[in-house]
């Protein structure tokens, strides 16, 4: 067999040339990113301590622009990582004009403060920052509920859903309150429901931002029961009837099916149904009434009457 050899100097050579060019060009990045230069700086602001009663325009500026003598690694610092600066606009508030006005100087001083630890800056983007503040107003609006439910086989609501608080304090400026006159919650879907329930749920936001709602929560709660088919014969009532003549309705009662709660099912009686029909609504040729049902239990379902029509014979 045939032995191979290495040449070890040469490797060792390779290796060393590597280590020199690795290290040379480490010192020549060193070197090339720590001299300073005059470069562009750009940075978000953000306003904290605004007046109680106040809000700043739509208008107001969020970012400004400036040049400092910075590093290239302090520049590759800003522009992986935007500064921002913080403005106490209650410290500018002018109650008279309700405005906040920022000069050059007070500019530049946040800045260096807060962004940069070490120069100086010029040629600020905006020579002064003026704020407009404007005063805000509060009303109160319904809450609308966005609520689909499907309840299970013989279950059904009883009674409306409860919203609480069913109205909620909105604050904004004048102009758009005065074209909002409601709030929705959000969308709450449930299925094969068999139980009351109450459930927390958020207040949709308003396409403006600028209008704040409270309280942001309200809760939906709707009250649930098992429902039983009941079928009572209920007596008709003609009113607006002629004091002359006998009138005798035919037939005089009616077959009434209902959904009825469980619990309630033996405390809904007939008296509890008021059924009329309007002589003066009457089909004079066929001498015939349509039925209507003007009083009834509450949180009962599914109400039909079994006949459609009434007949009426005059006995003079």
């Amino acid at each position: 067999m045939v032995k191979t050899y290495k040449n070890r100097f040469k490797n060792s050579k390779l290796k060393a040339f590597i280590v020199f060019l690795f290290l040379a060009s480490f010192f020549w990045v060193l070197t090339k990113f720590s001299k300073k230069e005059v470069g562009s700086v750009g940075v978000s602001i953000r306003y904290v301590h605004i007046p109680k009663g106040f809000m700043l325009d739509d208008n107001t500026v969020a970012d400004l622009s400036f040049n400092v003598n910075a590093t290239r690694f302090e520049y590759l610092g800003y522009v992986f990582k935007k500064p921002s600066i913080k403005i106490d606009v209650s410290a500018y508030f002018n109650e008279t004009t309700n405005t906040a006005r920022v000069g050059g100087a007070a500019l530049e001083k946040l800045i260096l403060n807060q962004v940069v630890n070490d120069g100086f800056i010029t040629q600020l983007s905006i020579p002064e920052l003026n704020l407009n503040l404007q005063a805000l107003s509060s009303k109160k609006v319904p809450v609308l509920g966005q609520l689909s439910v499907s309840y299970l086989v013989g279950f059904d609501a009883l009674g409306a859903k409860q919203i609480k608080p069913d109205s909620v304090s909105i604050t904004g400026p004048k102009q758009l309150l005065d074209t909002i006159f409601s709030v929705t919650t959000a969308p709450l879907q449930l299925s094969d429901i068999s139980a009351s329930f109450s459930e927390q749920i958020y207040i949709e936001p308003l396409p403006n931002s600028s209008v704040d709602i409270s309280p942001k929560t309200v809760t939906l709660s709707q009250a649930v029961s098992e429902f039983s088919q009941k079928i009572l014969m209920v007596p008709v009532t003609m009113i607006n009837q002629p004091l002359q003549g006998n009138f005798k309705l035919l037939p005089a009662s009616i077959r009434v099916a209902c959904n009825v709660p469980v619990a309630k099912f033996n405390e809904i009686t007939p008296e509890d149904f008021t059924i009329i029909c309007d002589y003066n609504t009457r089909d004079i040729e066929d001498n015939f009434m349509i039925p209507e049902i003007e009083n009834m239990p509450a949180n009962i379902t599914g109400v039909e009457m079994e006949t459609k029509k009434i007949d009426l014979l005059i006995f003079k």
